[in-house]
């Protein structure tokens, strides 16, 4: 229909759009590449009764939209951070970084379509490369290594990473800047080099310590290494995933299903490392469920059903920051971190008033203060899974084109209109979908584009 438009008519729908904005506004440049699969997802997932336990999925993105601004702003900084971004920690450690945070910021990014962000993330990863080509663990506010042991990497951060580029070439391609397959490919091989104990198929927690002698329950990922067999063809990424359920077999406590922070692969204790169920294990429902959403794994499911049922059992708002893998209170807090977590867990099961009243809770707490990087950071993760908005991106079909589906409701109306006026007027285009504003493709909003939109709707 455009390439029929008479070029006059054109230029008076142009004109009348500047007018109307009143204002010659400049042209954003996109600067992205395009988004293959555009939040919002509302994902049903392949597996399991429940795929979001949202009462109204409209609200529950606009929900989500409003805590992910709030989280970037507490947590992402450009301080320190070597000309790129980095995820800080709160007050209590001084704002600093460890490489847990650049994971979780890194799978944010990608989920929220946040290209830019995510390639600055991850530029400030590779500045802090170890000889291993695994990324430190913990940085200071200005860019420092800390300590001796700062230098090492920690497994689950890096499996984070890994799987964020992978879901980054699926999102964006590799034609970039960053050739996110490639980097991809090549993190996941460090990893099963240095963070897979050769023989054993156990994960190890870090690529200098640990294997059978001691190991971290709440960094297994099993949906994760599923996908690594199948993007990179080492199949031994499954026995991987099949060992975490067999260690997990034999440390949880059969009645509760609670796992402890730390054990041997035989599922006894680590020496004087922790056994109980707390601020590690407790990551542990999140990173199952998971692989029961989206690859349907029997066991993911069991695992977390039984500890859903411990917490049913306690209530929502009853739920405290600490137990013995027994079951025995331990701590007296009620965070964001423990809530969180259990509210990924419910995600396995069927009942659906838990669900509810622990999704509910979910919504409520929210950590402040010095102490509230860790917690809001599980939560913002969690909120994303509970909501439906956390497919499984390797295995997505990208969307349709949709262009002028500026707010990215699956529609082209007038609330897109609204929303491109408002970021021709303000040049920020941060809360819509910049490919699908781009309605010429010349890789700027402008007019044009206000134009073009115009006239797809009065036609």
């Amino acid at each position: 229909m455009i390439k029929k438009l008479n070029f006059k008519r054109l230029k008076a729908l142009v004109i009348s759009s500047l007018l109307s904005l009143s204002i010659v506004a400049a042209a954003i440049p996109v600067g992205a590449a395009t988004d293959n699969m555009p939040f919002p997802y509302d994902a049903k997932y392949p597996y399991g009764t429940f795929s979001s336990l949202a009462d109204n999925q409209a609200s529950a993105v606009q929900m989500l939209r409003t805590e992910w601004e709030q989280w970037k702003s507490e947590f992402i900084t450009s301080n320190g951070a070597k000309g790129y971004k980095r995820v800080q920690r709160d007050a209590s450690s001084n704002y600093d970084t460890v490489s847990e945070g650049l994971g979780y910021g890194m799978i944010l990014a990608v989920y929220f379509g946040e290209q830019q962000l995510f390639d600055d993330l991850y530029r400030y990863v590779k500045v802090f490369l170890n000889s291993n080509g695994l990324m430190s663990w913990h940085i200071d506010a200005n860019g420092n290594i800390v300590g001796t042991d700062g230098v090492g990497a920690a497994t689950d951060a890096d499996e984070d990473i890994a799987v964020a580029l992978v879901f980054a070439h699926k999102k964006w391609g590799s034609t970039g800047s960053i050739a996110y397959e490639t980097e991809a490919k090549n993190y996941i091989g460090r990893i099963y080099n240095k963070m897979v104990e050769p023989g054993t198929y156990v994960l190890k927690p870090g690529d200098t310590f640990g294997g059978t002698n001691c190991t971290n329950p709440s960094y297994f990922s099993p949906a994760w290494y599923r996908i690594f067999a199948d993007f990179t063809g080492n199949s031994a990424w499954i026995n991987v995933a099949d060992k975490c359920y067999e260690i997990v077999d034999k440390a949880k406590n059969s009645n509760t299903g609670l796992v402890p922070d730390w054990c041997t692969a035989n599922g006894t204790q680590s020496g004087t490392r922790g056994f109980d169920f707390k601020y590690d294990a407790i990551r542990y429902q999140w990173r199952t469920a998971i692989d029961y959403s989206w690859y349907g794994t029997p066991k993911a499911k069991a695992n977390c059903d039984l500890i859903s049922n411990f917490f049913k059992n306690i209530g929502a708002a009853n739920i405290k920051d600490g137990y013995s893998i027994s079951g025995n209170p331990i701590s007296s807090y009620h965070n964001a971190t423990f809530v969180s977590c259990c509210a990924a867990a419910a995600m396995t099961g069927s009942d659906s008033t838990y669900a509810k009243s622990i999704y509910n809770e979910n919504n409520k707490v929210k950590d402040s203060g010095n102490y509230s990087y860790f917690g809001n950071s599980l939560r913002m993760m969690v909120l994303l899974y509970v909501n439906g908005n956390f497919p499984n991106l390797y295995k997505s079909a990208p969307q349709a084109d949709l262009k002028g589906d500026v707010n990215n409701d699956k529609s082209v109306d007038a609330l897109d209109f609204a929303e491109l006026k408002k970021a021709i007027l303000t040049q920020s285009y941060s809360n819509i979908n910049t490919a699908n504003a781009d309605m010429n493709s010349d890789g700027n909003i402008d007019a044009i584009d206000f134009a073009l939109l115009k006239l797809k709707l009065l036609n």
